[in-house]
Formats: C-alpha cells, structure tokens, sequence
C-alpha cells in the first residue's frame, strides 16, 4: 500500500512538457533562409525586417534588422514594438510590449551585487571558522579529559563541516558565474535602443511572452521617425 501510494504520488507531480509554438508568417512575400522565412517591409528610406527564431518556455524570440537608408537619424527601440494576439475570430484577446533589455541587464546587475556581498561574507565566515577550528582542535589535542577516538571524532566533523562551507562557496560561485554569463547574453544578443544613423542598419533579438491560446499574431513597430510596420503570423501550438 505505502509503495503504491508512493507511485501515485510521484505521477501525480511530474512535470508536463511546455507546447512549443510554431509562427508562420501570413504573407506570401518574403525570402527563406536556413528554414525561417524573413518577411522585409519598407517605408520610404527605411525597412524592417522580422523573422520567428523559436519559442522558448513561454516566450517567442523573434530576429529583427532595421535599415536605414536615408541621412536622417532615427530612434529605434525595441519597446515600440507590439504583440497583437487575436483568436480564430481574430478577436484580440492580448496585446504586449516585449521584454526591455534594460530591465533584465538591471535584473542581473542587483542579482550580481548581493550574490557578490553574500559571498564575501561566507569568506568572512569560513576565515573565522577556519580559526575557531584550529583552536578547537589543538583544545583537544592538549585536554586529558578528551580521549584520542573522541578529539578524532570532533575533528572529523570538523573537517566535515569545513568541505561543506566550501562545497558551498563553490556553488555560489558557479551561481555568480552563470548570472554574468546571462548577463552578458541580454547585452549582446537583444535588439537595443540605438540611434540608427543614414546608411546603418541595426539587428538583434525580440523577446514576447507568449499568449497560447493566440491563433493569430501581429506584431506592430511604430518608430516615431520611421513610421508603422507590421508583420502578421499564424500561430500553431504543438505539443509534445
């Protein structure tokens, strides 16, 4: 009885599988490239072009490039861009801004700072045990009360205890290691507020969080100095 309820509690708490989002673009305009169609619309001396990379968890990362051919200076920015998503009926049941780059580079900057107080605390504290360790073991070594087995067995413990704080030095560590990584991911990888001068062109990623019950997405940028672009997708859910 205490084994089946042991089964039945561990299928009760595995995890399902996320459905993967697949967007197609409803445009019978635009050029394939390694298996992603590129859809590229123009405004006068600028073009945008937009292409779906994946989704990923619950978000859908799209490639953009901007191009400038005129001499005019223009501002664009990731967070004039829209997700429209619509049902089958192509009634809009969302509308979203994507993920600001800024905000998450921020994210990991306060992350960073106190995973780097924390772990100079704990060295700190590892310094002062190490101390109090050192005192404890030469206490045993030189009390007659303590017998040989016991000052072994204190020392062992101690020693247990000391690989322990290290063990978790190590892994704040690798933490910190693996927040300046994803750091360094959100600068460099998303498309950024840049001011795109005459003849430049700008590319990166765009971060949505995804609607999954959408049929249907439109994705809008309204630069102010380049006017209103917009791509429409049909959206299919998959699941594994």
């Amino acid at each position: 009885l205490l084994l089946s309820l042991s089964t039945l509690l561990i299928l009760s708490s595995c995890i399902s599988p996320l459905p993967i989002s697949r967007l197609n673009p409803d445009d019978s305009e635009g050029k394939w490239v390694a298996g992603r169609k590129h859809v590229t619309q123009t405004n006068g001396d600028y073009s945008l072009t937009l292409s779906f990379y994946k989704s990923d968890g619950n978000l859908l990362l799209f490639d953009a490039l901007f191009e400038n051919f005129g001499t005019k200076e223009v501002d664009f920015s990731p967070m004039y861009a829209r997700i429209i998503a619509q049902d089958m009926d192509k009634n809009e049941i969302s509308k979203l801004t994507p993920l600001d780059p800024e905000s998450k580079l921020l994210e990991y900057d306060k992350t960073e700072s106190r995973e780097r107080a924390r772990l100079a605390n704990q060295s700190i504290s590892n310094t002062v045990m190490a101390t109090s360790d050192l005192l404890a073991t030469v206490a045993d070594e030189t009390n007659p009360t303590i017998s040989r087995e016991q000052a072994d067995i204190n020392y062992n413990q101690r020693e247990y205890d000391r690989q322990n704080r290290l063990a978790d030095m190590d892994r704040q560590e690798s933490y910190l290691e693996s927040i300046k990584n994803s750091r360094l991911y959100w600068e460099e990888a998303p498309i950024r507020r840049t001011t795109v001068g005459g003849n430049e062109y700008l590319e990166g990623r765009l971060f949505f969080e995804r609607t999954k019950e959408a049929a249907f997405c439109t994705i809008t940028f309204e630069l102010p100095d380049a006017g209103l672009f917009s791509f429409k997708y049909k959206h299919e859910l998959i699941r594994p």
